[in-house]
């Protein structure tokens, strides 16, 4: 197109300046001819200008247009969250956290959560100081750690205590009833069975654990007879991303996964999203303190992580709710999330 203004002007030029002339004439008209070539290049990088400006506004149009927006969402919540570089649709987000708040916002009971996917940096987290009892939620992250010691899992341990109070399994045996390290990981997880993490606890026990915790960040720890502690659920979100990811790349790992697949309490965030996902997970239950949590590592196609700890009286259909409607909020506010 430039080629084309430029030979018109040309022609138009040389039709008023005509042809054959010589002397002063040929040299006045040399000069306009300079003039107006200059006058032609003039334009020629203007239309060169509009012309660049154009392509580029239209290309920053389509990009707009197609790729996610940045997330702003106007308004005061009352939980944290970060990460959200990019979403496919701030007014479904927007939805979707004011449902979280909502619920926030009804909980006539002590409530905390962390949420965090395994894809990207994104967290959602609220009331993340308050300490709770970590009741059986911690049998997890504990068999994680000693399976990756790589156990004899057919090393045989002798029933010779048990944890008292306990009524589960084990604890009915009668005293010098074996159990391999396998079967107790298995009753420790499946049926939350307190005597069989205490065993495990008592052949394996604690420092590793500890010097694990310390490694990952994490600010609760066991001691000589303490299976069971205080924690805030930021630090056992810490906890089961770290199962998570051992278990990504670790035969045992996987196994401890599936364990935690079919526990014998399901009525809280796997009853939400089982039904569309594998769900492992750990839930704690103490009736003196009235705790009930959840832990989940949720395998989405984008997979996260969700620990959620209230102060309920367990184990109740009113007590389960608030478990699966973050659940399926937080399932919510997954899909909207953009792999980076």
């Amino acid at each position: 197109m430039k080629k084309i203004i430029m030979a018109l002007c040309l022609c138009a030029i040389v039709a008023v300046s005509g042809c054959g002339k010589s002397g002063s004439e040929d040299k006045k008209n040399s000069s306009a001819d300079s003039s107006s070539q200059a006058a032609v290049e003039a334009m020629a990088g203007a239309e060169d200008s509009a012309r660049e400006k154009y392509v580029n506004e239209s290309v920053e149009k389509a990009v707009d247009e197609n790729d996610p927006e940045d997330f702003e969402v106007d308004g005061y919540y009352d939980f944290y969250y970060d990460g959200f570089d990019k979403v496919y649709s701030n007014e479904e987000l927007k939805k979707a956290f004011d449902k979280i708040e909502k619920i926030c916002s009804e909980a006539n009971f002590s409530l905390s959560f962390s949420y965090e996917n395994m894809d990207s940096d994104v967290i959602v987290s609220y009331n993340t100081y308050s300490q709770y009892l970590t009741c059986s939620t911690i049998k997890a992250p504990y068999i994680k750690w000693v399976l990756s010691q790589d156990p004899d899992l057919d090393e045989v341990v002798v029933r010779d205590v048990c944890w008292p109070g306990d009524d589960g399994r084990i604890a009915l045996e009668p005293d010098g009833t074996e159990h391999t390290v396998r079967d107790l990981i298995e009753y420790a997880i499946e049926e939350s069975d307190n005597t069989a993490y205490y065993l495990l606890y008592r052949r394996f026990g604690y420092m590793g654990f500890n010097d694990l915790m310390y490694s990952l960040g994490v600010d609760y720890y066991l001691g000589d007879s303490w299976i069971f502690t205080y924690c805030n659920v930021l630090d056992m979100a810490k906890c089961y991303k770290d199962i998570y990811e051992y278990a990504q790349d670790s035969d045992n790992g996987k196994w401890l996964t599936k364990l935690m697949q079919k526990t014998d309490v399901e009525t809280q965030i796997t009853e939400a999203l089982g039904g569309k996902y594998k769900v492992s997970h750990k839930y704690g239950s103490e009736f003196n303190e009235s705790n009930f949590h959840d832990c989940a590592i949720v395998y989405a196609d984008s997979p996260f992580v969700l620990c959620i700890f209230t102060d309920q009286i367990p184990e109740t259909e009113e007590s389960c709710k608030v478990f699966r409607e973050l659940a399926k909020a937080f399932d919510d506010v997954n899909n909207l999330i953009v792999k980076q």
